[in-house]
């Protein structure tokens, strides 16, 4: 972990970086002439956003919070200013606003002390509710204390904030239709070992497809990057350093899972096994279960259990008659069980035991409308001793963090069950400093490593450089990586 890098060594080529100094110096009419040339082409055939987006984003990020409070709360702005318009920022700044009401907001200066006068408790009282501003009139009103946010207002907050720059690259921020978990399978030498996973509570940014047919019904491609956010709000102690660290690298190593799964087909856990193809009744010749004896019994009063033949093991299409004859599913025979009756508590019963019958495997974990692809990995990264460069923006209280993340293509073989004798190799991780969001300057810097972030995950790859080439940019990291 090398901390506090700067945004030049966070982005592989730091001249997919916005060139601040220059694009400030624009004047503003001359934004539009010069904004085309500025513009680049993106691996999904459209044009990244130039410089006067990247100005429109910024001028929106340096709005006053107590402004942007007000617009929020629709408060009337005071006598000789005008409400302040928050454009694309409507989303974040509102977000901002609910952090007002737990954690305290650093952009203001500090309340001055108290001065106890020689007057009586009731007249200072009195004394402080006449400069006390209404509550329906305040911009930020706590209402508890930074430890009790709910977890969902950071995890929106950091949405919103990287959404300004993701749209523009033709990219959104969404959650998993699956729950995102880090794989570990077992090598062949141990096959009494089973699997294992950690899961981590993360969003991801996604490419959205061009064609409009895909992207109405749903599909993304990638992931693009990752976003973490938690909860944690002491650490105080090593193990509680350790363990928010530990959330950010399995964020970063599932992320780095999925991108590596491209070009390959799911293997469902379980797959081919005796215990997903086998029947199994517990040394028992089978039958009805649970609460299908019970039917089985009132047919066999009404005299209608000399239809019923008691199934054999290994004999699963003996079995589907013996269950169509006690009734199955619902509790009432029917010619097609997949129109049976699910309603009611007793059809919901049935379906378990319809569920124990099927032998299949555990659920799928991949998502069926992902297109699943290492977007931003040059082609020269995947040959030899490969590696992927994962991005991961990470939430804390009310900062932010960019980092980048090289995992090598042989720790994620081992991951996969591979035998890792020639070494797994380590990560290594470069974390930007820590940006708060209520200062505009801390979100206008943040907003631009989330610019060259995105500027070099989506540009367009169009051949391998040269050999020569690749030696200097190795020789380069490699002296990065020693002096720090």
């Amino acid at each position: 972990m090398i901390p506090n890098a700067l945004a030049k060594d966070l982005i592989p080529d730091c001249s997919f970086l916005p060139p601040t100094k220059e694009w400030n110096g624009l004047h503003a009419d001359d934004l539009l002439q010069v904004n085309e040339a500025t513009r680049r082409p993106l691996n999904n055939g459209n044009l990244s956003p130039g410089a006067q987006t990247y100005r429109e984003r910024q001028k929106e990020l340096r709005t006053d919070n107590t402004a942007a409070f007000r617009t929020i709360r629709r408060i009337p702005a005071p006598a000789g200013e005008t409400a302040v318009r928050l454009g694309n920022a409507y989303e974040f700044f509102k977000n901002l606003e609910f952090f007002s009401g737990y954690w305290p907001d650093t952009s203001l200066p500090p309340e001055p002390e108290k001065v106890m006068d020689d007057i009586s408790e009731e007249e200072a009282i009195a004394k402080e509710d006449k400069g006390k501003t209404p509550s329906h009139l305040q911009t930020h009103v706590r209402t508890g204390t930074g430890a009790q946010l709910p977890q969902d207002y950071r995890q929106h907050l950091l949405s919103a904030f990287v959404k300004l720059v993701a749209y523009d690259f033709g990219c959104n921020v969404s959650f998993p239709r699956c729950e995102p978990r880090l794989h570990l399978t077992p090598p062949p030498s141990l096959p009494n070992a089973p699997p294992s996973y950690f899961n981590s509570s993360c969003t991801f940014v996604y490419r959205t497809p061009t064609e409009r047919a895909s992207a109405r019904a749903g599909i993304v491609e990638g992931p693009v990057a990752a976003l973490s956010s938690r909860a944690s709000t002491v650490f105080s102690t090593e193990p509680e350093e350790y363990l928010d660290l530990a959330r950010e690298v399995v964020a970063i190593l599932l992320t780095a899972q999925q991108r590596a799964r491209e070009g390959k087909v799911e293997k469902r856990f379980g797959e081919g096994k005796w215990w997903t193809t086998v029947p199994r009744w517990g040394g028992g010749p089978g039958g009805p279960i649970g609460r299908e004896t019970d039917k089985a019994d009132e047919l066999s009063a009404n005299g209608a259990a000399e239809k019923i033949e008691v199934p054999e093991r290994g004999m699963p299409n003996v079995q589907a008659e013996a269950k169509r004859a006690i009734g199955g599913i619902g509790g009432f025979t029917s010619p097609s069980p997949s129109k049976r009756s699910k309603k009611g508590k007793e059809g919901a019963t049935m379906q378990i035991y319809e569920s124990y019958r099927r032998m299949n495997p555990p659920g799928t974990t991949w998502d069926r409308k992902a297109r699943y692809c290492a977007i931003g990995k040059a082609p020269w990264q995947g040959q030899g001793e490969g590696y992927d460069d994962v991005f991961l923006v990470s939430a804390l209280n009310h900062h932010i963090s960019i980092v980048r993340a090289r995992v090598p293509e042989r720790l994620l073989g081992v991951f996969e069950g591979e035998e890792g004798k020639d070494g797994w190799e380590r990560v290594v991780m470069w974390r930007s400093k820590w940006f708060d969001m209520y200062l505009a300057e801390d979100r206008v810097e943040a907003m631009g490593i989330v610019w060259g972030m995105m500027a070099y995950l989506m540009r367009k790859v169009d051949a391998i450089p040269s050999v020569v080439d690749l030696r200097a940019r190795n020789d380069g990291m490699g002296e990065k990586m020693d002096t720090s």
